[in-house]
């Protein structure tokens, strides 16, 4: 994959929810508009266990890549340092500090974990908030358009055991979208990251939607096995 360019306004709005403990954060991040370094090397047994999901050709091409990264860095989390979240630093210096200190010690410690799996309730729950948000032009947030919180979202999806959702928005390549919840930069609770890394999650649905300024809004949602 080649170095992705991207313009934006110069900001990035990542939120999380750790729906265990109920609080909510944020974080805003101010980038510089220039290449993303990219790994060029594309991983088949990654991509072959993505593409054979169920329900993997009926997501867009943004939520294809945030399956593959996530997937990628569930694979080999010091390699997804290596080639990924490193090379993105050296380039974006003010990413640069005791966060990233913080990941790099984490993935370097961490063990590979199992792929996520693409879950067809938790895809629709996450693609409908994801678009809630941009039709109605709302402010990207945990909580849909009329009202309805994450705990009721996924209790309608049928997921009544351990769930969380990450959300971000940005105009940006997927790749520093995921790198960027990873990091956590100003949340000391390191919500994203736990979610991302946590052993627990096996499933996971993804959405995205463009809002009206042309921003990306993405929505990550995971659980683990359901026991009925």
């Amino acid at each position: 994959m080649k170095a992705i360019l991207f313009h934006v306004k110069p900001f990035l709005l990542c939120l999380f929810l750790f729906p265990l403990f109920g609080f909510s954060q944020i974080s805003t991040i101010w980038l510089k508009d220039k290449a993303v370094p990219t790994p060029t090397t594309i991983d088949s047994f990654v991509l072959v266990w993505n593409s054979h999901q169920s329900s993997y050709a009926k997501l867009s091409e943004q939520t294809k890549q945030w399956f593959y990264w996530t997937n990628y860095a569930r694979k080999n989390p010091q390699l997804f340092w290596d080639s990924a979240v490193a090379p993105i630093v050296i380039a974006f210096p003010e990413l640069s500090g005791k966060y990233s200190a913080s990941l790099k010690e984490d993935l370097y410690k961490a063990d590979p974990l199992p792929f996520f799996s693409l879950n067809p309730s938790l895809i629709k729950t996450a693609q409908s908030h994801a678009t809630d948000i941009a039709v109605t032009n709302s402010k990207p947030s945990h909580n849909s358009s009329n009202g309805d919180d994450f705990v009721f979202r996924m209790r309608k999806a049928g997921i009544i055991h351990c769930a969380a959702e990450n959300i971000s928005l940005g105009n940006h390549s997927i790749l520093l979208s995921l790198i960027l919840l990873y990091l956590d930069i100003d949340l000391p609770a390191l919500g994203h990251r736990k979610n991302l890394q946590n052993p627990n999650f096996s499933d996971l649905g993804i959405g995205v939607s463009v809002l009206r300024d042309g921003s990306f809004f993405s929505v990550q949602d995971f659980s683990c096995t359901q026991q009925h």
